[in-house]
């Protein structure tokens, strides 16, 4: 059983002039995505009965997963390659509200989308691989709801607290104070994390364990939305990790399977375990 911790969100996403609602959020995709392969998956988190009902019909387990609300609600707005937010938050996640056997599942996934999940989830001992998506720990808001990164005390126990950490270009700049991806890569292992990721879009990410960096590039597909490829990524790449120990074909696996799931809006381009394998062997 792999547990995954954060809020779903409703999202509306703006692109190329078309507007589309729908539900995300790091767990609302990890969790559909890896029900999808035919793996276990738990998800401890806040959202409504509607979101609780329709992981359930998904096959995740959702016994550690409130209904009560409030729901964080996102504005996505993409132009030129670039997305812009706003957004309004949800639920806080505590210690108390994570069950015993996320810490001792084989795989744990943190993906907060806005400050929601206690740093002290973070500290307590586990059994398991936890792989951290750091964004929700370094996004906040400006008066006027816009969502801002910044380097945090929170991110910082986070990160120090975490075996596989998975940021984006951008995240791993603020936190760093730099573009250079080596730079930035080795900066962030001293952190804490045993393995550092740093994802780059369309040219897929940059890995580095601590003794070598590896660049995997991502095969080409037809982007309709990119919103939810990264929390994709970090629940191809966990999985398989923990299933091989091999940086490299899990790597393959993740750009892969994040690039499929941009060929449609929200949850509904996710890939199957055929496609996934398919593409890969064109690709690789």
């Amino acid at each position: 059983m792999m547990y995954l911790i954060g809020n779903p969100t409703h999202d509306t996403l703006s692109i190329n002039k078309k507007t589309v609602q729908a539900l995300g959020g790091t767990v609302w995709y990890a969790a559909l995505f890896l029900a999808g392969l035919g793996r276990r998956v738990a998800v401890v988190g806040i959202g409504d009965d509607k979101i609780k009902r329709r992981l359930a019909r998904g096959g995740v387990d959702v016994r550690h997963f409130s209904d009560a609300g409030p729901v964080p609600v996102f504005e996505n707005n993409y132009s030129a390659g670039i997305r812009k937010q706003r957004a309004w938050p949800g639920g806080d996640i505590q210690l108390a509200d994570v069950p015993q056997a996320a810490f001792d599942a084989t795989g744990l996934l943190v993906g907060p989308v806005l400050q929601e999940v206690d740093p002290a989830i973070m500290r307590t001992p586990r059994s398991g691989c936890l792989m951290l998506d750091a964004q929700g720990f370094l996004r906040q808001l400006s008066t006027a709801g816009d969502v801002i990164l910044r380097m945090t005390p929170e991110a910082e126990t986070a990160l120090r607290h975490c075996d596989i950490l998975k940021v984006d270009a951008r995240e791993a700049a603020v936190i760093t104070s730099t573009g250079d991806g080596e730079t930035a890569g080795r900066v962030l292992h001293r952190m804490g994390p045993k393995m550092v990721i740093i994802t780059r879009g369309a040219d897929g990410a940059l890995f580095y364990d601590g003794a070598r960096f590896t660049q995997i590039t991502a095969p080409v597909v037809d982007v309709v939305d990119p919103t939810g490829a990264g929390d994709v990524f970090s629940a191809a790449f966990l999985v398989q990790y923990i299933a091989s120990g091999n940086l490299i074909a899990a790597g393959r696996f993740a750009v892969t399977a994040a690039a499929l799931s941009t060929r449609g809006f929200g949850a509904s381009a996710l890939p199957s375990e055929a496609e996934i394998s398919s593409l890969m062997k064109r690709h690789f």
